[in-house]
């Protein structure tokens, strides 16, 4: 049929529109027998429709020694998936590349990038420690204009295993030695002066709302060790279930959920945490060692498994009873998860006396306005 078609029409008849193709046919004797297919039309301008076709492609062709040009890859750098390099490609140390992935020719690639399901046309340079994701980079401009997007990827998705790249300080350093006197100090305080309050906290608990007068979570420690975290109940019993069934409607980006007027939070337990009462119970974790007085948020493994650098550098020190994201952040709509990655992994960077001094006086500057607020 192929070879009739063409001695009928040129090669080089290409119609604008179906219909051209149709009269031609009758002009040429031709019969035309249509039947019904599926099928999709995408624009091929539009950059997730490339990245669309790219990764079926990809997906389906299949492996052989002419699919790529194996380019020089260090040693502390990762290939992970399919990905296909052109000519004269330069990878730097600790990059990671993740398929389905296209790099164009003459590429260079600087040290400690990270490139996650994008392609990157040809002579282009990808500057020192940048990420690129879910991306077209067609040309220098491209990269230079890009914006890091978030990525959530687990250690497994990366290195194949669990690796952990924790921070760590000298043994008599103030972090691992000083900071935990003084959170012993602290706690003992705290929870001598509150002793007299807590009878009277967990009655009013109880009375305007069923069920136990503390809540504990688990949360990941120092290292990913697991403890439970104290808190005076604030909530309905129950109040786990019924939060996914608000998640539609939670005000802030990221895996914490928020809103205001939330109904779950009892009458109590909204002065709780208003006036930040309600995590007095955190300063036992604080004795133990399990929590500090200034640190990280403490989170559960499902959420600190969203981003591994950021996992890895919170779990490098004690979670705390306050830190620098809970009096820094904004709450911009969108923002409030990358600020909390942010203010966590600058804690961490630069940790110091001075520091937890800083954030335990606008802490309490905080809480004692909020209190104010309440009468």
């Amino acid at each position: 049929w192929d070879n009739h078609f063409h001695q009928k029409l040129p090669y080089d008849f290409l119609p604008i529109n179906f219909f051209s193709i149709l009269e031609n046919c009758r002009e040429n004797s031709l019969n035309i027998c249509s039947v019904n297919i599926g099928g999709q039309v995408m624009d091929m301008e539009k950059e997730e429709n490339l990245l669309k076709i790219t990764r079926k492609i990809l997906k389906e062709k299949q492996d052989s020694k002419n699919d790529f040009i194996n380019p020089k890859i260090p040693k502390d750098s990762k290939v992970i998936g399919k990905v296909i390099f052109g000519k004269k490609v330069q990878i730097g140390k600790k990059t990671i590349i993740i398929g389905p992935t296209i790099i164009g020719d003459n590429v260079i690639i600087e040290d400690e990038s990270l490139i996650y399901s994008s392609i990157i046309g040809s002579d282009i340079n990808i500057q020192k420690n940048k990420t690129i994701n879910n991306s077209v980079i067609k040309n220098q401009k491209d990269e230079s204009n890009y914006k890091n997007k978030f990525i959530y990827l687990s250690a497994n998705d990366i290195f194949g295993e669990k690796k952990q790249t924790y921070r760590f300080w000298p043994k008599f350093s103030y972090t691992r030695c000083f900071k935990r006197i003084a959170d012993v100090i602290a706690s003992i305080l705290v929870l001598t002066l509150f002793a007299p309050f807590i009878p009277l906290i967990a009655i009013a608990i109880k009375m305007t709302s069923p069920g136990p007068v503390f809540y504990g979570d688990k949360r990941q420690g120092l290292h990913g060790k697991e403890f439970y975290c104290l808190k005076f109940r604030t909530m309905i019993s129950g109040a786990h279930k019924i939060q996914e069934s608000l998640r539609y409607i939670s005000q802030v980006d990221g895996p914490q959920f928020k809103m205001d007027d939330d109904p779950r939070i009892s009458i109590v337990g909204k002065f709780l945490r208003e006036t930040y009462i309600d995590e007095i119970p955190q300063f036992f974790n604080v004795l133990l060692g399990q929590m500090s007085m200034v640190g990280p948020r403490p989170s559960p493994e499902s959420e600190n498994t969203l981003c591994p650098y950021w996992r890895d550098a919170r779990l490098s020190v004690r979670p705390g009873v306050t830190g620098l994201w809970q009096i820094e952040r904004t709450r911009r709509p969108m923002k409030d998860f990358q600020e909390w990655i942010y203010y966590d992994t600058e804690y961490v960077k630069n940790l110091s006396l001075k520091m937890d001094l800083k954030i335990c006086f606008k802490t309490a500057k905080k809480m004692w306005d909020n209190f104010i607020r309440q009468f």
